[in-house]
This record gives C-alpha cells, sequence and structure tokens, in this order.
C-alpha cells in the first residue's frame, strides 16, 4: 500500500496510470461490502474505486504507516488541497480531482475523513455512544455523502438516511475487528457499555484467558452493540426506495452486507472476537444477487 500510495519514482503520473492504481487498492483491500460491482456502468465504477482509494488510503495512514502520522496525514490533507485546484501529483489524487470536477464534489467530506484518522492519534478510546456516533460522522458518513453526490443526489433528507447506513457499516466494522483495534491501542466500544456488563479492555487482548462468566458476559455486551447496530440500519433502509432504479441496488447492497456480518457476529458470539467474520467472493456475489431482485419490485 505504502508504494502505491507515496512511490518512490518521481515520474509524471497520468489520469490512466493514476486510475490503474486505485483499482489495485481496491483489488488490494477486504471489504465487508463489494467494491466492484458487474452491473455499473464503468465510468461511475471507476469514480467509486477513486473514491474507496482516497478514503482506504487515508485509514493505511493513520491505522499503518511506519513513521509520523500526523504529519504523513498533513501531506494527504495538502495533495487533497491540491486536487481541488487541478494541482494533485500523488497517485490517487491525480484521478481524483477529476472525480472532482465531473460531480461538483465538495472539499468538507473528505476534509472530515482526514479528521478522523486525526483523532484516532489521540483518541483511543469512546465514552458512550454518543461520542462512538460523533466519531462515525467522521470517519464513516462522509463517504456516502460523497457517493450520494457521485450519483446526483444532494437532498439533506438522503443524506441524514446515508448517515445512518454508514454508521452502521462502521459499527459492524468495529465489532469485527475488537481483538485487531485492540493490538494498536484502540476502543471502539463505549466503555459505559463495558462497565454495564463488566467487560474490561484488557479481555479483548489475545492473550487474555477466558471463563465462563467473561465469554458470558461479552456475548451479552456484543448482543447491546448488535441491537444499536441493527436500529442504525433500519434508520436508513428506507433509503434505496428514494433512489432511482439504477442507485437503489447499490445501497441495498451495502445494507444487506453490514446485515450479513452482524448476524455472523451474533450467531458466533463471545467467539467472533477470535475468529473474524467476514464475507467470501460468493457470498457478495449471492448479496448482490438478492439485493437487484429485491429492488426490482421497489415502486
Amino acid at each position: 500500500m505504502n508504494e502505491l500510495l507515496f512511490p518512490k519514482k518521481t515520474k509524471q503520473i497520468n489520469y490512466e496510470n493514476s486510475l490503474e492504481i486505485c483499482h489495485k487498492i481496491v483489488k488490494q483491500n477486504y471489504e465487508n461490502f463489494p467494491i466492484l460491482m458487474f452491473f455499473i456502468d464503468k465510468e461511475k465504477m471507476d469514480d467509486y474505486a477513486i473514491i474507496y482509494a482516497f478514503s482506504r488510503g487515508v485509514d493505511f495512514i493513520g491505522d499503518n504507516f511506519k513513521g509520523d502520522k500526523l504529519k504523513q496525514l498533513a501531506v494527504w490533507e495538502s495533495e487533497l488541497k491540491n486536487a481541488f485546484i487541478e494541482n494533485a501529483s500523488l497517485p490517487v489524487f491525480v484521478a481524483l480531482q477529476k472525480t472532482i470536477i465531473k460531480h461538483d464534489l465538495r472539499i468538507e467530506p473528505f476534509l472530515r475523513l482526514i479528521e478522523a484518522n486525526k483523532r484516532d492519534q489521540q483518541k483511543k478510546e469512546y465514552k458512550d455512544v454518543n461520542s462512538l456516533l460523533d466519531y462515525c460522522d467522521l470517519s464513516a458518513n462522509p463517504v456516502g455523502e460523497i457517493v450520494l453526490r457521485i450519483m446526483g443526489y444532494k437532498d439533506e433528507k438522503l443524506i441524514k438516511l446515508s448517515n445512518s447506513i454508514c454508521t452502521g457499516l462502521q459499527i459492524t466494522n468495529f465489532l469485527q475487528d475488537i481483538v485487531k483495534d485492540k493490538k494498536i491501542g484502540r476502543v471502539y466500544i463505549p466503555s459505559e457499555i463495558m462497565k454495564n456488563h463488566n467487560v474490561s479492555k484488557d479481555m479483548f487482548e489475545e492473550e487474555y484467558i477466558h471463563n465462563y462468566a467473561s465469554k458470558k458476559n461479552i456475548t451479552n455486551l456484543l448482543n447491546e452493540m448488535i441491537d444499536i447496530n441493527r436500529n442504525l440500519y433500519n434508520s436508513g433502509n428506507i433509503l434505496p426506495k428514494l433512489l432511482t432504479k439504477k442507485d437503489r441496488t447499490i445501497i441495498q447492497i451495502f445494507i444487506d452486507s453490514g446485515e450479513k456480518i452482524l448476524s455472523k457476529i451474533e450467531k458466533r458470539k463471545y467467539n467472533s472476537l477470535f475468529n473474524k467474520p467476514s464475507t467470501n467472493k460468493f457470498e457478495k456475489f449471492q448479496i448482490i444477487i438478492k439485493s437487484i431482485l429485491k429492488t426490482s419490485f421497489i415502486k
């Protein structure tokens, strides 16, 4: 990833080179939902790949960059601003600036994604659900807003529904990665909920020896978080009905992908901490087909 985002070679990158790198980033990273979808026209799919590459790039810096993360996030932010004046040079941004112009995108959602990763370097725990939702408004919701704008939607009502879905997807991701996040010193489960279920953050470490009581407490904690998560999906699930036929399937796929992972977490209970639920290529294909069928009957 580092070489794709920040190549050592200083040769001039053109749009085609940049787009190729964006698609490489898509293929090299796992997400719960499919990024490349066969029913979307190539030009629109390229735009989604570019947005994904930007988002994944900023997350990589915040999570995995070897070196001064805040300094590198500042480089990412500076290059973003260059892209908005058509003066970008880093690979991802050369393609991004064309998507920005084409769809008249605003800089503010992109800046919020960068701000989320800045916050990750300083804030490691969250007291309650509201503070976690506030973080998700930076780390996840901007992506939905950008995607809607690429689709041609700017209505605040639609963005609000999208926010519920995106926050839901983010919390599902947190529930998948509890142990992984703890390894880098972060806990995205609200401390108030942990306290209510007699769960301590050291229980999220691989070395911790669990007994019947701790397993039951973690399962109860997960059940509460799953309820919160499902309510978010339910709060936004009307969104596909408000979009055109060509767009609603994409949003439905995101919702169904998140709910699929959530069901796996619920089924595995405590074991989901150390046996991360995921979806394989066949399951993703099934989700796409079911979502197409589901949205085909929306009037």
